[in-house]
């Protein structure tokens, strides 16, 4: 029995792997059963399996975690691209931002097909903004590229290469400005878009809870670097997190049909606090760039 005891409290992986697979099993029962009313002994005792096997299936992805996750960097300590995958958080951000990229153009070529289907200057609105939020992304990173090349090693001058990115990444922001302020001024004329279907409201749901956690994580993690290339990353997705909350909110009001003066004067409200706020971020990144361009200026004037 102890053997018994200490075998489920510590497990190999194989045996949570299948413990996992028997979970899923238990709970897609539980839900089958419930959904088609059966009321059997039979069924009971699947409820009682998938209650036991959940519970004990998050003990085991709690108690497994760590050991898994230093299995996980030890395979990819033998790949290089792997091994910085999981080593160095800059390469992974951007990575994950390559990922982000795709997504958005994704994400951007289905509101452009509405927008073509429906006529809809909204989802062309939309589809223009995640468009060109897209390209600013992909041309920091390709920025960071070029810059990684021509400092040759030399890590002042990345730095500084870096600043001006972030100052470019910035003054963008401020371009784009027009784009976004286009939505807000669509909802105060037009009310709202062509009503979407419930799966675009669940896809725009699920593409707005994405991009917020990431913009969560990044704003935590990113600032511990120092970094201006992942900074300017960041904030590109932080601003493409509260346009997509703007635009989930036009989508939920026009799905549910409430169009009164409240509902019509919270989507104002909330476009304006949106622009407002990327307005006030792309001045600020060109504001803080211009000051330490400046003062290594000033520096390397008195080195001189």
């Amino acid at each position: 029995m102890k053997k018994l005891l200490l075998f489920l409290r510590e497990p190999p992986l194989w045996f949570a792997a299948v413990q996992w697979a028997l979970t899923l099993l238990f709970v897609g029962g539980s839900i089958a059963a419930v959904a088609r009313g059966v009321q059997a002994a039979w069924a009971d005792a699947v409820y009682a399996l998938a209650a036991l096997s959940l519970g004990y299936g998050v003990y085991l992805a709690v108690r497994l975690a760590p050991r898994m996750k230093a299995d996980v960097v030890r395979r990819a300590a033998r790949h290089a691209v792997t091994y910085s995958f999981f080593s160095d958080y800059g390469f992974r951000t951007q990575a994950f931002s390559l990922v982000s990229f795709a997504l958005n153009a994704g994400y951007a070529l289905v509101h452009l097909v509405l927008a073509v289907l429906w006529r809809s200057v909204w989802y062309g609105a939309l589809a223009g903004y995640y468009f060109l939020l897209g390209a600013l992304r992909g041309g920091v990173l390709a920025a960071g590229r070029r810059a990684g090349r021509r400092a040759h090693g030399d890590a002042q001058a990345l730095l500084g290469m870096k600043w001006r990115i972030y100052r470019a990444c910035g003054g963008a922001l401020l371009l784009l400005e027009i784009t976004l302020a286009a939505f807000v001024t669509q909802t105060v004329m037009f009310g709202r878009p062509q009503t979407p279907s419930l799966v675009m409201a669940i896809a725009s749901a699920a593409y707005t809870f994405y991009r917020v956690v990431l913009s969560v994580v990044q704003l935590h993690k990113v600032r511990k670097t120092g970094d201006p290339l992942l900074q300017s990353l960041r904030n590109i997705n932080f601003s493409n997190a509260l346009v997509a909350l703007f635009a989930l909110q036009i989508t939920l009001v026009a799905v549910t049909g409430e169009q009164d003066g409240a509902m019509r004067f919270l989507n104002i409200a909330m476009g304006f606090f949106v622009c407002v706020l990327v307005i006030a971020l792309g001045i600020y990144m060109i504001v803080r760039a211009q000051t330490w361009l400046h003062r290594q200026k000033e520096e390397s004037d008195v080195q001189g």
